[in-house]
């Protein structure tokens, strides 16, 4: 069974978001997907199976501690790893289904990798914090809310509490609280924290370990608020960054239609190609 390394949201290899990619997963169970992502050491992986229909896959998403129902940069990644192999050399659209939704995404070729851009669909708005509990959101990062805008739970697929702080609270802004409960308590499962001027983010996993580079996932929701803000007109992309406290700066690109639909895409590098030597049997 082989496997790819790729590099999403990322102008050259070694930037962006670094992920595993298995493009025929066929025979390999949940638990060796879920080992074989800790194994990777990969914030996610991503593990795709033909579908009958042209150009559609089945898809999971885990990360080193579980599935994920919907994430952003594997989508991405795995389309462009897909146009790679079969997408020959003109533009190519894909469909992924997920356990909870279905996904397109088109490619095409650009420079020495591709561009990929998914369809996120219509961004479904949460809870609205009121002051108190944003400011306790932003105390268990040690940051600093800004108080211009309102944090709100905002979701494509995966709910962010989108938590708008100033630019030297991104800066210093560390977890330092478990926030599983208070998530679930307003319906969200990340805290996506944001510099509202500088269109940059950043986000980590629920534990507060490990933080991510770049997360499509949340690029949609924020795009989807900052237009309901006021802050963007619809139908005129525009780009967010997340990355550069890693050493891996990282652009989305995030567009949202008259309809409603988020758009969120980026470019993609392949970085490795590997290969599994025992069987998926094996695996277990």
């Amino acid at each position: 069974m082989e496997y790819w390394q790729v590099d999403v949201f990322a102008e050259r290899v070694l930037a962006g978001n670094g992920l595993a990619v298995f493009p025929d997963c066929s025979g390999l169970s949940p638990t060796a997907m879920q080992a074989l992502t800790r194994e990777l050491r990969q914030f996610e992986s991503i593990f795709l199976a033909p579908l009958e229909a042209p150009n559609a896959f089945s898809a999971r998403v885990f990360t080193v501690e579980e599935e994920l129902p919907f994430a952003g940069h594997p989508i991405l990644g795995a389309a462009a790893l897909l146009h790679h192999l079969h997408g020959g050399k003109s533009d190519a659209n894909w469909l992924l289904q997920l356990s909870e939704k279905q996904v397109r995404i088109a490619t095409r070729r650009q420079g020495k990798g591709f561009y990929a851009e998914m369809d996120q669909g219509i961004a479904a708005f949460g809870q609205i914090l009121d002051d108190s509990a944003a400011d306790a959101f932003a105390a268990a990062f040690g940051s600093e809310r800004d108080g211009r805008y309102p944090a709100q739970v905002v979701s494509t697929g995966l709910p962010y509490l989108l938590l708008p702080v100033t630019a030297a609270g991104l800066a210093a802004a560390k977890q330092r609280e478990l926030l599983e409960d208070a998530l679930a308590g307003i319906g969200a499962a990340f805290v996506f924290l944001m510099d509202v001027d500088a269109r940059e983010g950043r986000t980590w996993d629920p534990l507060g370990v490990v933080e991510d580079i770049a997360t499509g996932s949340a690029a949609g929701p924020v795009a989807a608020w900052r237009v309901a803000q006021g802050l963007e007109r619809a139908n005129q992309p525009f780009t967010l960054a997340q990355g550069r406290f890693l050493g891996r700066p990282s652009r989305l690109d995030v567009c949202v239609t008259t309809d409603g639909n988020v758009l969120v895409g980026g470019e993609v590098q392949l970085l490795a190609h590997a290969r599994l030597l025992p069987t998926p049997a094996e695996l277990g």
